[in-house]
């Protein structure tokens, strides 16, 4: 079990990284991805933390909505949150909003709580 001010915690951070996303900052994913985070796009794609970061760069979120979060622990230092994300986006010129369903694994080191992992999976417009 964890305590209900731990899930707050982790969704509060979950949605910052997307916050920080849509806002340019870069700077502040970066800072909430571990060294050796990688991720598994909607697309299928296996990604490095220096291809996410690069991708991102390219990548401005106009708008996005999330529900159904759950907080899953794992053991004292790793936790997984999963939640519905939708979210319009422009890529290469193009504008496109989808449903996914996300999962991110976070690890806590030396007190601080970073994402490891995190995988999309498109759903059914």
């Amino acid at each position: 079990m964890i305590s209900k001010e731990m899930e707050e915690l982790i969704v509060q951070k979950e949605m910052a990284v997307v916050a920080a996303q849509q806002r340019g900052d870069l700077e502040s994913v970066n800072s909430a991805l571990a060294e050796n985070f990688h991720e598994i796009g909607s697309s299928g794609r296996f990604y490095s933390r220096e291809e996410i970061l690069e991708t991102l760069g390219h990548v401005k979120i106009l708008d996005y909505s999330f529900d159904r979060f759950q907080v899953l622990p794992i053991d004292g230092q790793h936790l997984i949150v999963t939640y519905i994300a939708r979210t319009t986006r422009r890529y290469q010129g193009q504008e496109t909003t989808v449903r996914t369903y996300r999962s991110s694994t976070w690890q806590e080191d030396r007190g601080e709580w970073r994402i490891v992992f995190h995988q999309g999976t498109m759903l059914a417009a």
